[in-house]
């Protein structure tokens, strides 16, 4: 039965690290988790993540883009927001010349006492290169808190020349009453 399971680990695995197989310009690192991949128009799809270390800690984002014919074209490892040790590329959008990243970092590894910090990052559509980026906050809020994005397309989202973010948030001291936020961060992304 243990070689079974193990069988079965090793298999899911390579299926998981060859989502679109091997090209001459980028493959797919070890230790990546995926946490989204919508198609962003042309044949094209965003995958986002993030890489860890071999024993699985110290997340760092990152972002593939590839074509339907399971041809990578390029992928970005991008830099951890300000004051985290930790973070995750959760969604993206794309339009014709960016591709627009929600990175939710982590500022401490011990859970109860970190916070969640969100930064959309903007990338250069053809070339993957980071021309931009801008923490965000959800408004009114003070104090100490822990701010999240869950999956789903509709947590983050483009309408018209805004990005459309929608979460939660929580008081360090009180993270079972979270309180939900939406924000409109405009695509020029200027601080």
């Amino acid at each position: 039965m243990k070689a079974l399971g193990a069988s079965l680990l090793v298999l899911s695995i390579l299926c998981a690290t060859n989502i679109w197989g091997q090209s001459s310009s980028a493959s797919l690192p070890s230790n990546v988790t995926f946490y989204a991949k919508p198609g962003i128009g042309d044949g094209q799809s965003c995958l986002v993540g993030a890489r860890t270390d071999d024993d699985g800690m110290n997340e760092k984002p990152v972002v593939y883009l590839g074509k339907s014919s399971n041809i990578v074209i390029w992928h970005a490892s991008l830099p951890l927001p300000p004051h985290t040790y930790q973070a995750r590329a959760t969604h993206c959008i794309g339009t014709p010349a960016t591709l627009y990243v929600l990175v939710q970092g982590d500022t401490q590894p011990e859970q109860s006492l970190s916070q969640t910090l969100l930064e959309v990052v903007a990338l250069n559509r053809t070339t993957g290169a980071v021309t931009t980026t801008k923490a965000i906050d959800p408004p009114n809020i003070s104090g100490a808190n822990s701010v999240w994005v869950e999956a789903g397309d509709r947590h983050f989202s483009a309408q018209g020349k805004d990005l459309i973010v929608t979460g939660r948030f929580a008081p360090l001291s009180n993270r079972d009453s979270p309180r939900g936020f939406s924000l409109r961060v405009p695509q020029d992304l200027h601080p």
